[in-house]
């Protein structure tokens, strides 16, 4: 992946993640601190959209390997 891609690439995820917070907002609804920093790692590229599912079905579904 070039420079330019990856820096797309994580622009891309931040405005996916800001995107979900503001809908989240209009609702009246707050996401917890746990899944903020999850959201954070995504959006900084220390993990992929499968990772974040999976950290975010584990915190809801105890047992879960999802």
């Amino acid at each position: 992946m070039t420079r330019e891609d990856r820096e797309a690439d994580l622009a891309d995820r931040r405005w996916a993640v800001a995107s979900a917070s503001g809908s989240l907002r209009a609702e009246g609804l707050e996401t917890t601190p746990e899944y903020a920093r999850d959201a954070r790692d995504y959006a900084d590229g220390v993990i992929d959209a499968d990772e974040l599912r999976r950290r975010t079905l584990a915190r809801y579904r105890p047992g879960s390997d999802a």
